[in-house]
Formats: structure tokens, sequence, C-alpha cells
């Protein structure tokens, strides 16, 4: 199984906000999250776990 967060804006932008998708095996898509990247990998992967869990507790 892979976690593959996927940034799903048109756009490269670094200091504008991206939308980004959380998905196992590319596959299913598990959330969605908005992130600047030049906030850094940290920060996305951070935003990414907290979609996450937002999700699983909606779920609970």
């Amino acid at each position: 199984m892979s976690v593959v967060i996927n940034n799903i804006s048109r756009h490269g932008d670094l200091r504008g906000l991206n939308q980004y998708e959380v998905r196992i095996n590319n596959d299913l898509v598990i959330a969605r999250f908005s992130h600047v990247r030049s906030e850094g990998l940290a920060a996305c992967l951070r935003k990414a776990a907290d979609a996450v869990a937002a999700v699983e507790k909606e779920a609970a």
C-alpha cells in the first residue's frame, strides 16, 4: 500500500494556495486539503494528516 499526496492545482505557484488530495495506491481519494508550497514539506505532511484525521472522525 502506498500513500500519495498529490497537488491537483492547475498552477505550480510556490506562494499561492494549492489544492491537494491524499490517496491510497494513487486510486482512492481519502481526503483533500489546501497548502502553500513555500511553507515546506513538514507543514504539508501535517496538513495531510489533519485532513485524514478529520475524515476519520466524521466517519466514526
